[in-house]
């Protein structure tokens, strides 16, 4: 009696299994049935862009320092001065090197005062040994005491070119136009040559430009001269413009993520832009005007398993393919040659496509008794 109940019980779950699964198979027709959600293919523009993030930066920026050592007494420069090529930023105590250069000075009038007194008797000796008035040895050595004064008279004017080099240097001066980005010193600071700048100094802020990070996926579109548009937080509803400038070869290589950095070069006549900036950049790849277009979800959509298909797609050909709806419910493949895209509209170049005609973007499963779900269109090979 067991194993009759252990019988009954498993022909029960098969039968409510078939039930289940393999009845609404052939019944679906009555309670369900699936929709297909259609766009037309149109004409219009189609942007392909490329999105990156940047910081804003000066087209030059020089970290000017000390080439003297000592101890600063003014400050002629401060934050945002506009300052001129040559104009005095700071000054360093002369004092000291006031010093050197008056030992340098004295050093150098002795060695001249020692060569003007080794030229003469040298002159004098070369007569006298000409004339055979003076041994060869005493002429020799009023050569070599010549030759010892001139060169010690050499190294003292070098010695003193170095000392007023040194004491012009007390007075930090600006390499270039621009304006003071940092300063990094105070009066009464010490300063050493080779330490940290003591200013911050930039080109002119009416040009700038925005280095950027662009995937290795993306950077084989990107060349000099495209347009690009960015953003800033500071100027939400506002849009800027700018040009590629430059696309650099050397990779950035953060947790294995390879980026590139390309430099956009932006105009900043306004002075609404600063330095370190974040800006968010899409840059131009193309541009095309009044081209066949179609939404880029029909190029997605993969047809759910009970369709009524009749067209297939080769699955071994490199073509895209749109879907259309066809007579009596069933849909076909269509193969088109794609071009650029936008994320949301991709160019058509050739195909069976025509302006207006519906394309499927989206399979809906209908019921009289529950509404209807959506097949959600899958990723697919292009």
């Amino acid at each position: 009696m067991k194993w009759i109940n252990k019988k009954t019980a498993a022909g029960l779950i098969v039968i409510l299994l078939l039930g289940i699964f393999v009845v609404p198979r052939f019944l679906g027709g009555n309670d369900s049935r699936i929709t297909y959600r259609t766009a037309e293919a149109d004409r219009n523009d189609v942007i392909s862009l490329i999105t990156a993030t940047g910081t804003l930066n000066p087209l030059t920026t020089i970290g000017v320092g000390s080439q003297v050592q000592g101890t600063v007494n003014n400050m002629n420069a401060d934050f945002n001065s506009e300052v001129k090529k040559g104009d005095p930023l700071a000054e360093i105590d002369p004092a000291p090197l006031k010093i050197e250069f008056k030992r340098a000075e004295a050093s150098m009038k002795k060695a001249e005062a020692d060569f003007s007194i080794a030229s003469s008797l040298y002159k004098a000796n070369k007569e006298l040994y000409e004339k055979r008035l003076i041994p060869k040895e005493e002429f020799d050595d009023s050569q070599a005491k010549y030759s010892g004064a001139l060169a010690a008279f050499d190294q003292s004017k070098v010695t003193l070119d170095i000392a007023r080099t040194n004491l012009e240097n007390t007075v930090v001066r600006s390499p270039i136009d621009g304006i003071v980005l940092s300063r990094n010193i105070n009066a009464g600071e010490s300063v050493t040559t080779g330490g940290k700048p003591l200013f911050v100094i930039s080109n002119d802020l009416t040009d700038m430009k925005i280095d950027t990070k662009v995937s290795e996926a993306d950077i084989g579109k990107l060349v000099t001269g495209q347009k690009a548009y960015f953003k800033v937080d500071a100027y939400p509803g506002e849009r800027f413009e700018g040009t590629v400038s430059q696309v650099r070869n050397e990779p950035i290589i953060t947790n294995n993520v390879v980026t590139y950095n390309v430099v956009v070069e932006t105009g900043n006549e306004e002075r609404k832009l600063k330095p370190g900036m974040t800006a968010e950049v899409k840059i131009v790849v193309a541009d095309k005007k009044d081209v066949l277009r179609v939404p880029t979800a029909a190029l997605r959509f993969i047809p759910p398993s009970s369709a009524d298909i009749k067209d297939r797609p080769d699955e071994l050909s490199d073509n895209s393919y749109v879907w259309i709806t066809l007579k009596n419910g069933q849909i076909g493949a269509l193969p088109v040659k794609i071009g650029v895209s936008d994320d949301i509209y991709t160019e058509i170049l050739d195909g069976g496509l025509k302006e207006g005609q519906k394309i499927i973007v989206e399979a809906v499963a209908g019921s009289k008794s529950n509404g209807s779900s959506s097949y959600l269109p899958q990723p697919r090979r292009f």
